[in-house]
């Protein structure tokens, strides 16, 4: 008798130990903070500011902390330290930290984001405040264009240019989905903050061949956070002069803005940069009233993963070192020269595998991370410029309706196509430094721990 009593006791203390850790995060308001630093840069030609912005949130113990740089992507040798020192700084965990470029191609690299990421993470920290949270999924099929092209030769070509005759189709999807998360004080609903998510590259600024210009738009000085910019002015008009977007870009490797039936140039920041951030806009204004305000359940997982490198031969390396610099391009828009500017990034692509295979490295270490907002909105960070067909995948077997995937996350390692893609070759592909399977891995490792994070929150 005194053994079953005992058996007993310990199955309640068990239970209660069980739903005291189920409800210790529920015990806890989620908190939320940004912070922003300015990096335009001196001497820049500001068609509208780059910004690092910093979203802090805390849950209980439970500390992340998202950063969205406004460059075209972020190194390991930046990022890492970053994260380290913010780490020391603030008490978040290293493996709690992404930061992530906007992919933004009118901007130059900073010269010192590092420091830039540490304080804005620093600001979000000490901005953090009580909120709730909402999540929203809306759409918007009329500004994104898969940029790979079946031509009636048979092959697959990235950005044909307008009104090519050769065109057949599209060679693969795009995604609509316009992602959002927007946090509300909780005391009296006054909207503070956003988080935008959408597959589509920040190419849309510069007017066509303008970046062989001497000035204006085509300057190497001008700079632009390109399409979220007005996604913020818009959602500033909703909401308010101190409302903060902050906008992550999605799996957009092989996604872009020219829809290539139609006339050029299509660029240019008030007309096609400003249509598709309002477009954008007004998808997360009809979405929001069918919003979910949602139980907070702030929780992380990260993994590092060592994906096989490309292989290449001694006739490669030969073919590279060989090759004339005076026969390279890099206009990738000018059809004439595209042998050349494929030849450029097909010399780059084996000279750095080579120097990788010459230094003992076969496989590169790349982060997957994944945080836990609520029971129904999660978020994936992955590096490189992902296909959108990982994306799409990811997606349809997450286990939380509103799944967000931030890209160029914590390290820039180029294109990252999927399998299909690597057999059917293009710019993409010569430019990808991962074997084929390697975006497959990262996609099975974040669902994976997508899967584990539902089940503890169950």
């Amino acid at each position: 008798m005194k053994v079953m009593i005992a058996i007993l006791f310990s199955l309640i203390i068990l239970m209660n130990s069980f739903a005291f850790g189920q409800n210790t995060l529920e015990n806890h308001k989620l908190e939320a903070g940004v912070g922003i630093v300015d990096i335009s840069g001196k001497g820049a030609i500001i068609i509208d500011p780059l910004h690092v912005k910093a979203i802090v949130f805390r849950q209980g113990a439970v500390q992340v902390a998202l950063v969205a740089c406004d460059v075209i992507g972020v190194r390991r040798s930046t990022t890492y330290p970053a994260r380290k020192k913010a780490a020391l700084k603030t008490g978040i965990p290293f493996s709690n930290i992404t930061v992530a470029a906007t992919h933004t191609h009118m901007a130059s690299e900073h010269t010192d984001l590092e420091s830039a990421v540490v304080k804005a993470i620093e600001k979000a920290q000490a901005n953090l405040r009580p909120v709730t949270l909402t999540s929203a999924l809306g759409q918007q099929f009329d500004v994104s264009y898969n940029r790979r092209y079946f031509m009636k030769d048979g092959s697959v070509v990235f950005n044909p240019m307008f009104l090519n005759p050769d065109i057949v189709r599209p060679a693969g999807p795009i995604d609509p989905d316009v992602g959002v998360v927007l946090l509300n004080d909780s005391e009296d609903g006054t909207p503070l903050m956003s988080i935008v998510n959408f597959a589509l590259h920040l190419d849309t600024v510069k007017e066509y061949g303008a970046v062989y210009q001497e000035e204006g738009v085509g300057s190497p000085n001008a700079v632009s956070a390109d399409y979220p910019y007005w996604i913020e002015e818009f959602l500033r008009e909703d909401n308010g002069d101190e409302f903060n977007s902050i906008f992550f870009m999605g799996t957009a490797g092989n996604i872009n803005h020219w829809d290539f039936s139609r006339p050029g140039p299509q660029s240019g920041h008030k007309t096609t940069t400003r249509m598709i951030g309002d477009s954008l806009a007004v998808a997360i204004r009809r979405a929001l009233p069918e919003g979910t305000l949602e139980a907070p359940a702030l929780a992380t997982r990260s993994r590092t993963l060592q994906i096989p490198l490309q292989h290449i031969t001694e006739e490669d390396v030969i073919w590279a070192q060989q090759l004339d610099d005076m026969e390279l391009s890099g206009r990738s828009e000018e059809p004439d020269e595209r042998e050349q500017f494929l030849n450029s990034v097909r010399q780059r692509r084996i000279l750095w595998l080579n120097d990788q295979k010459q230094k003992g490295n076969d496989t590169l270490p790349i982060d997957v991370q994944v945080f836990r907002l609520s029971d129904n909105t999660a978020v994936v960070a992955l590096a490189g410029e992902i296909f959108v067909e990982h994306g799409l995948t990811l997606k349809n077997f997450s286990p939380f309706e509103n799944t967000i995937i931030i890209t160029l996350a914590n390290d820039t390692i180029a294109y990252v196509p999927n399998k299909k893609a690597f057999a059917q070759g293009g710019y993409e592909v010569e430019n990808s430094r991962l074997a084929p399977g390697g975006g497959e891995m990262m996609i099975e490792a974040a669902l994976q721990m997508l899967r584990e994070l539902e089940v503890d929150a169950q």
